[in-house]
């Protein structure tokens, strides 16, 4: 055989052998397009609203810092209120407003019903209401505004769940929503120190919620992890209500404390590790479903 024709039969092979590795995700292009964006607490470009309250749009901000259009079907704020701060919105939205309260307490009056939330619970507002928000305690109230403003009438939830007009009806309600309400899932393996405790608040297929997005919270104990895994098709943003450590996406290494906020892409090999007990509020948009959800162990080993 000829030096040419050798050195072609290798050409062919190497190919063969990039093909076959890239198609390990499936999709290369989905481990190209990995990505990860860090907030830090120092990097919030709050806006004041008036004497009392402040508000900083997360959309915004990672649009302007990775190019990215969340705000195109989600807004994602974050309002902060001193003592005596009102919020009463001119606007009736013509989509649910989902709110999660970090910190303080928050008196919300949805037309004549009056609800208190309290840190650690969200609350589900229906559409077309009126809204008035008001700092109910002595001390600092924080929370985040979700608003998913795509069509939720037409999403995959009306080919999955069978709506009643009872499910209907509730979804004209407010409701809160706190962890304690919930049935907790321990997910992981815990010999291994790679174990977490998930609570989902607010799912539109687990509960009459016109929505397109969910919101659920994750416990992680001191020196425990998140495994290396992906999700397809549907990006995170992640906040960490308390404790710190380390998180890598797309195996890059971000230290995280109180207050960050980290964009997980779509298809982003991510995992975590706590260096102190850690709670997080987890945002995925659209929802999350089980299928889209790929354990890749060891993965920043041999992908990049």
């Amino acid at each position: 055989m000829s030096a040419g024709s050798i050195l072609l039969r290798v050409i062919i092979i190497q190919l063969l052998l990039i093909a076959s590795f890239s198609g390990v995700s499936g999709a290369d292009e989905i481990w190209e397009g990995s990505e990860g964006i860090l907030i830090t607490g120092e990097e919030w470009d709050e806006v004041q609203f008036d004497d009392y309250i402040r508000t900083f749009d997360v959309g915004s901000l990672l649009d302007r810092m990775g190019g990215l259009s969340l705000s195109q079907n989600l807004s994602v704020q974050i309002f902060t209120s001193e003592d005596g701060g009102i919020l009463s919105p001119d606007a009736i939205l013509p989509v649910p407003e989902v709110i999660y309260i970090t910190e303080g307490s928050l008196r919300l009056t949805v037309n004549e019903e009056e609800v208190l939330a309290e840190r650690g619970q969200a609350v589900y507002i229906p559409a077309q209401t009126i809204r008035r928000f008001e700092n109910a305690a002595n001390e600092t109230l924080r929370f985040f505004s979700v608003i998913d403003w795509s069509s939720v009438q037409n999403d995959a939830r009306s080919s999955e769940q069978n709506s009643t007009t009872e499910q209907e009806d509730l979804s004209n309600e407010t409701h809160v929503i706190s962890e304690d309400q919930v049935t907790s899932i321990e997910l992981g393996n815990a010999s291994a120190q790679q174990s977490f405790t998930f609570s989902r608040l607010l799912h539109p297929l687990e509960g009459p919620y016109h929505l397109g997005f969910d919101i659920g919270t994750a416990r992680i104990s001191e020196g425990s992890s998140i495994a290396d895994h992906y999700v397809e098709s549907r990006y995170q943003l992640i906040t960490v209500l308390s404790g710190f450590g380390t998180m890598w996406v797309g195996c890059h290494e971000y230290p995280v404390s109180s207050n960050s906020i980290i964009y997980v892409a779509p298809g982003a090999v991510m995992n975590m590790t706590a260096s102190d007990d850690m709670h997080l509020m987890v945002l995925t948009n659209p929802y999350y479903q089980e299928k889209y959800d790929r354990q890749m162990p060891y993965a920043c080993d041999y992908l990049y």
